[in-house]
């Protein structure tokens, strides 16, 4: 008896290898489809990741130091679903290729002096805290407008709020880096601005670490 064969799919994309790229797309992976990583010890192996399927089955994407992505699952799984998810973690792949630092230089600058200025501010103020606090949703929110005209998107939706934008982010297939955390420190720079709140010591210092984390993740390594 004939064993039925694994439906699978080779691509290659150009970059993934790379260690800024692999740790991309890995976390695009782990976002948008809860992939989990596979500690892989095959040769000229970069990333394993393993998506699970509906039906319980596992999609197996290995990405190799050639730029090929081998993606494979089981005979049963129908083969319009393989398409559909094959399709998108290929996206995904080429959405991992370059920084936005790469794509969008300048205006990162501004988002990297405001978040220099606001760690030469005193933690013990209580001003200073709302300073921080704003200063680095302003960061954050330069970050998105970039990502956004990245993508194409432009006009007045540049001008919308912070989760506005994600969601138009979202619609464009991007996975927003962090986007939970985003909307928290918005909604933490919202109390300050609108009622006056004074953020504590730990909500503060974890904003200001959240936001160069994100700017960070756009900066080419």
């Amino acid at each position: 008896m004939n064993r039925l064969k694994r439906l699978d799919r080779k691509v290659e994309v150009h970059g993934i290898s790379t260690v800024e790229a692999s740790k991309r797309f890995d976390y695009f992976l782990s976002k948008e489809l809860q992939a989990s990583k596979v500690e892989d010890k095959g040769s000229y192996v970069i990333l394993h990741s393993r998506v699970r399927l509906p039906n319980k089955e596992n999609l197996d994407v290995i990405v190799y130091t050639t730029d090929t992505i081998y993606l494979s699952t089981s005979p049963f799984v129908p083969r319009e679903t393989f398409d559909n998810i094959a399709t998108r973690i290929v996206q995904l792949a080429q959405q991992s290729i370059k920084s936005l630092e790469e794509i969008r230089p300048l205006t990162l600058l501004r988002a990297k002096g405001i978040l220099e200025s606001a760690s030469k501010l005193d933690l013990d103020d209580e001003f200073d805290r709302m300073s921080i606090v704003i200063l680095a949703d302003i960061s954050n929110e330069i970050v998105l407008r970039e990502h956004m005209k990245a993508a194409k998107i432009e006009g007045v939706t540049l001008d919308e709020g912070i989760p506005e934008k994600i969601r138009r982010l979202k619609d464009k297939g991007k996975v927003v880096f962090e986007e939970a955390e985003i909307i928290n420190i918005r909604e933490l720079r919202n109390g300050i601005v609108h009622r006056g709140e004074i953020p504590d010591k730990n909500q503060t210092k974890k904003a200001l670490q959240i936001a160069q984390s994100i700017l960070n993740w756009c900066l080419k390594e």
